[in-house]
């Protein structure tokens, strides 16, 4: 429980490889620089959102339903709050840090995001949690060599680094640059984000649906959030605090 409460409140993440598509499409194909500055002129423009959300989480061979609220504060932080009819939990990110309580076994974690990196071979922060909520590229799609096809529905980039020993790849609709979706792959894990349903809000498209799938050793976790924008604003508050009392969980 403990362990899908913290993949739930980090919004964990999962992909896997695309096949090699064929350059047999409708639309034409543009040069990789053009495509990745199109899709730079696309990115939502925004201070503060809060999203609400029905989220499914599938843990090997169980099964549970919570209701998410998410509140971001643009490259500053994430507040995520769990219930079921009564609150479950809460989780906070930072720049920095990870916090997160749960009120069924009283106990909390504060950490960095080294764990998290360290698990999935690929270096997180609070960007890459913000950016898979909203569709939008994790990586930087500035700052690697890609690898262009064209498929019958989508442009596809691919890149591999040497450094980290991981494979990246995304999915673009052709017709309005949305992600459709992104995956990063290593030798040990496979970590598949897919999205649905894009709509416009405040005058830019997000994703209504993003399904989230994670492999490792043998290990299946999906997340599944029915996502809804509830409000768009300047600032936005981001009330936490560890209760008294509960035991700390060492990771």
């Amino acid at each position: 429980m403990q362990k899908t409460i913290l993949f739930l409140s980090l919004l964990l993440l999962g992909c896997k490889p695309l096949k090699k598509a064929e350059n047999s499409s409708d639309f034409n194909k543009i040069s990789t620089k053009n495509l990745i500055n199109q899709i730079d002129e696309r990115k939502p423009i925004y201070n503060f959102l809060a999203l609400r959300s029905q989220a499914t989480i599938i843990d090997n061979n169980s099964s549970s339903q919570f209701n998410l609220g998410i509140r971001i504060q643009k490259n500053e932080k994430i507040l995520v709050s769990g219930s079921f009819l009564i609150p479950l939990f809460k989780g906070l990110l930072t720049k920095d840090n990870i916090s997160f309580y749960e009120k069924i076994n009283r106990s909390y974690y504060v950490g960095n995001y080294q764990y998290l990196s360290q698990l999935l071979t690929y270096k997180l922060n609070l960007q890459s949690f913000q950016n898979i909520l909203l569709g939008q590229p994790v990586a930087d799609l500035n700052k690697m060599r890609w690898k262009q096809q064209i498929d019958e529905k989508n442009y596809i980039l691919q890149a591999y680094s040497k450094e980290s020993n991981t494979t990246f790849y995304y999915k673009f609709n052709p017709l309005d640059l949305t992600l459709r979706s992104q995956a990063i792959t290593t030798n040990e894990t496979k970590l598949t984000i897919e999205y649905e349903n894009y709509k416009l809000s405040q005058g830019y498209l997000l994703p209504q649906k993003v399904n989230i799938s994670a492999y490792r050793k043998g290990k299946d976790l999906k997340i599944l959030l029915n996502l809804k924008v509830n409000k768009s604003e300047k600032n936005g508050t981001f009330p936490f605090l560890i209760p008294k009392g509960y035991k700390e969980i060492k990771l």
